[in-house]
């Protein structure tokens, strides 16, 4: 029955909202020991009401890991785990996403997000809230990593990594600027967790992803330079800072029919001044949903994209879609309705938001929850 549903939504992938997202095999966050027994929702179909949940009843599944085993990171190095990484200290910020996606949040005792931060990361995941929050890896006490009986540690650099690993920590280097390198990533994250459901959801995920980055190439392979919108992603306003090339942003920006405005540009959160934003004049300007506020007279408003209309605040669910985290499978989609709006008339996001965190997060999203992600707002307060 597995494969016989795995098989009908590569089929139908033509359809970009219900093929991209539909509800697929899932299990429930926590699973300790052996994986729950319970019965599956049947998929939604468009304009379904979901029925918020705390954790949607999924089909049963294998989130056992098998140990030991030998993982290669994103730096080539291979890393022996043994069952000690049943412990998992996972100091990225956005891994912490992909670590939850693949059934692995239970295990997470140490982490570099605070609910604070990222409170839909703890309302999904709430088991979070038992592990030790906001330990960032360029300040991380590796001997306590050791005396929590940490096994398995995931971090954003090399270097990083190899210091850990001399104090005989295990860690894998996570790090990824494309899209490529991302799948990469969720591939080792799941060797790494050692799970059935780790590689069943992993394989899911690329299958997903993979779509979605086709059907946007398909439709906007043929774009003259000039049909593409030259798009400014701010990520901090007060310091001024901007996402250049050799980012992710940078390629769902490219992804989704539009250019880069800073392309002359390296990196992220690049230092910039108002003055060389005038210079660029991009036609459109994306503000990272932790950019900061912006003042009712701030320069930027002056600016023709804001004039006419052309300024959003980025979407933030568990994590900043525009950022390095699993949702921005999510944010190709609404780069694509916003970039190209033409090209993209049949993305209906809210359903594929609701679909997307129900597969990928075991967790059913009510339409308050919807527009409060969209919106860039944390969850209602009880």
């Amino acid at each position: 029955m597995r494969s016989l549903m795995l098989r009908c939504r590569l089929l139908c992938s033509s359809s970009l909202m219900l093929s991209l997202l539909g509800v697929g095999l899932a299990a429930p966050l926590a699973v300790s020991g052996q994986a729950s027994a319970q019965a599956a929702h049947p998929a939604e179909g468009p304009g379904a009401h979901v029925v918020a949940q705390a954790v949607a009843t999924m089909p049963a599944v294998n989130n056992i890991p098998v140990y030991p085993r030998t993982v290669t990171d994103m730096s080539g190095t291979s890393v022996a785990l043994d069952k000690s990484a049943a412990n998992i200290a996972d100091l990225w910020f956005a891994h912490n996403e992909i670590t939850v996606m693949l059934g692995g949040a239970e295990r997470i005792k140490v982490s570099a997000d605070k609910p604070a931060d990222l409170p839909w990361l703890f309302k999904v995941a709430p088991m979070l809230r038992s592990a030790e929050t906001g330990v960032h890896p360029d300040s991380v006490n590796p001997e306590d990593l050791l005396n929590r009986h940490i096994g398995l540690v995931f971090v954003p650099t090399h270097a990083k990594a190899e210091e850990l690993r001399k104090t005989g920590l295990p860690t894998l280097d996570a790090h990824y600027t494309t899209l490529p390198q991302m799948l990469t990533s969720v591939d080792m994250t799941a060797d790494a967790l050692a799970s059935p459901y780790a590689h069943e959801i992993a394989r899911e995920y690329r299958q997903k992803l993979e779509t979605v980055q086709q059907i946007l190439h398909t439709r906007t392979a043929s774009l003259p330079a000039s049909a593409r919108p030259r798009v400014l992603h701010i990520a901090r306003l007060n310091p001024l800072q901007i996402d250049g090339t050799d980012t992710l942003i940078d390629a769902w920006i490219q992804a989704a029919g539009g250019r880069n405005a800073a392309a002359e540009v390296s990196g992220n959160h690049r230092p910039v001044t108002f003055e060389q934003i005038a210079a660029w004049n991009p036609d459109m300007i994306v503000i990272g949903a932790n950019a900061g506020p912006l003042a009712a007279d701030a320069p930027l408003r002056t600016l023709a994209a804001f004039q006419n209309g052309k300024a959003w605040t980025n979407p933030q669910g568990v994590f900043p879609w525009d950022r390095y985290g699993c949702e921005v499978l999510l944010q190709l989609e609404w780069a694509a309705q916003h970039f190209q709006p033409e090209l993209f008339k049949d993305i209906d996001l809210r359903r594929d938001l609701k679909a997307f965190y129900k597969q990928f997060f075991r967790y059913s999203l009510p339409d308050d929850d919807v527009t409060r992600i969209l919106a860039a707002q944390p969850p209602a307060t009880p």
